[in-house]
This record gives C-alpha cells, sequence and structure tokens, in this order.
C-alpha cells in the first residue's frame, strides 16, 4: 500500500500520566493521501527503549512532538525530533480534528486494519465538555500532532553505488 515516492512522519504523544504514544504515517505527496501504517502506546517505559522502537522503524522519519523536555531526550538517542514543537493548543487541536474528520469521511485516510487500538479509539472518541480530548484518546492526539507537521513528512532517500568514483551517494 505505501509507495516508494511517499513522505512519512511520525506524532509523539506525552499523556499527563508520562504514557507516550506513537503513531507512524505516509502520505501521498500526490494526492495527500494519508495511510496510518503504524501505533504503538508506551506505558511507563524508559526513553531507552522507547527510542529503540522509534528507531527500528526508521531513524530518518521525523518524529513531531509537543514536549520540550521529550525532545532531546529523544534527540540523545538518535531518533529525527523536529526542530519545533508542535501546537497543542485546544484551537490547533479543533481545526487538526476537523482535517482529520474531513479525511476520514472523504476517504482520504486509511488505517491498517492491524491497528485495533487506534481504530478503538477512533471509534470511541467523543469530546470532553466541548472540547478535543487528548490524555484520553493518546494514538488519535499523536496522529493529530503528525497531521499539524505534515509538511515536515520526509521520503526515505535510495542509496546506490556511483561506479565511476566507487562512493555511495543519496538519490531522492
Amino acid at each position: 500500500m505505501i509507495e516508494q515516492h511517499w513522505k512519512r512522519i511520525a506524532g509523539m504523544h506525552v499523556t499527563k500520566h508520562g504514557d507516550i504514544a506513537m503513531v507512524w504515517l505516509a502520505v501521498d505527496p500526490d494526492s495527500g493521501h494519508i495511510h496510518i501504517y503504524d501505533s504503538c502506546l508506551f506505558a511507563s517505559e524508559v526513553a531507552a527503549v522507547i527510542a529503540e522502537s522509534i528507531n527500528a522503524r526508521g531513524r530518518w522519519i521525523p518524529v513531531a512532538w509537543i514536549h520540550p523536555e521529550m525532545q532531546q531526550s529523544f534527540l540523545d538517542r538518535g531518533c529525527r525530533m523536529l526542530p519545533d514543537s508542535s501546537d497543542d493548543s485546544d484551537a490547533m487541536a479543533e481545526i487538526v480534528s476537523r482535517d482529520l474528520w474531513e479525511r476520514m469521511r472523504s476517504k482520504r485516510i486509511s488505517v491498517d486494519k492491524r491497528l485495533k487500538n487506534w481504530l478503538d479509539e477512533a471509534k470511541t472518541l467523543q469530546r470532553d465538555d466541548g472540547k478535543i480530548p487528548k490524555d484520553s484518546s493518546p494514538l488519535i492526539s499523536a496522529t493529530r500532532i503528525a497531521i499539524q507537521q505534515l509538511r515536515s513528512a520526509k521520503r526515505q532517500q535510495s542509496k546506490i553505488k556511483n561506479k565511476q568514483e566507487g562512493r555511495t551517494v543519496a538519490v531522492i
């Protein structure tokens, strides 16, 4: 389903209890279609284990985030954290949630059927006092954070051997 030319990005949400939700997206740069292909929730896990999991999915994939104290910790462990944080205000959560909902309704977003936890969260998502919930739906929040930073999504570079010079070069 994910074509080689699609760009990728991950989103990270940290709950008030310290649990970390991660979601990985691929976006078709031609149509804007988003495919959510992986997600996980780390409950009471140490940063080293989380970073290893992030890097295992591709060190080249940029990670969108909202908590500055987490950014440096994951940068130090080799994760490709974006230089600037995402906006976690209620207003931005509303804007991005409407975009997510519109994409779902217009079938411009798809979710891997193996992501049961993400799909369950999406089915039960309800507003809390008129606001988009953040901590009660951490995977959806991580998705919102990634969608907010779609402009920073990157395509994996292919490496080929330059036969004349005998060195490896990246092809974009």
